[in-house]
């Protein structure tokens, strides 16, 4: 035989998906020419999804029978409850058994969630405290665990002034698989006879 290979290109039908696992990604290679021979393409796959959490794969690989132009396998989004960024999965050609890859072939599918933040619920321990250092503690619990970190901004407020305790933070930050964050009140000595005093924390 004196004819050359053909060369393979790649190409997704949807470059996004939903998490439901409804409407997968069909990755298709396609040769330039009809083969006389079995074509295999090797695929690599990666990204910021996770392979079973977060996705499912027909394949690692194409095969295009002799006598055909195409093949390809799928990618199917997995449900979960997890609120997140949209992940990605970057199919690339490693090896081509055949055939060529044409140039340098790259698809890429994002999965774009669906589930809704959680809420957020503020609990207080150690009050009342006292003026002389006695430490409360402020915590901001989620609803359910979150893929992204939750920044919770509070407000003050109450009778008690800035010079009559301090706040570790204005904002409790929850790291992303995480439910609860806090920060500490601390009462500020003085020898100023008065009346109890509030913080209000919002």
């Amino acid at each position: 035989d004196d004819d050359v290979a053909p060369t393979v290109t790649l190409a997704v039908d949807s470059t996004t998906l939903a998490e439901s696992g409804t409407g997968p990604a069909v990755v298709t290679a396609t040769l330039s020419a009809v083969s006389g021979l079995p074509v295999t393409v090797d695929l690599a796959i990666s990204g910021t999804a996770t392979l079973t959490s977060d996705y499912t794969r027909s394949g690692t690989s194409v095969l295009i029978p002799a006598g055909s132009l195409s093949g390809s396998i799928t990618l199917t989004g997995v449900d979960d409850a997890l609120d997140e960024a949209g992940e990605t999965i970057i199919v690339d050609i490693d090896a081509v058994v055949n055939g060529t890859e044409s140039g340098s072939q790259q698809v890429t599918a994002i999965i774009t969630d669906d589930d809704l933040p959680p809420t957020v619920t503020l609990g207080l321990a150690g009050s009342p405290l006292a003026e002389n250092g006695v430490v409360a503690t402020v915590t901001a619990t989620l609803s359910a665990v979150s893929g992204l970190p939750v920044t919770v901004t509070l407000g003050f407020s109450g009778s008690a002034s800035a010079g009559d305790y301090t706040a570790s933070a204005s904002s409790v930050v929850i790291s992303a698989g995480s439910t609860t964050g806090s920060i500490t009140l601390t009462g500020v000595d003085d020898l100023l006879f008065e009346s109890n005093e509030t913080i209000i924390v919002d």
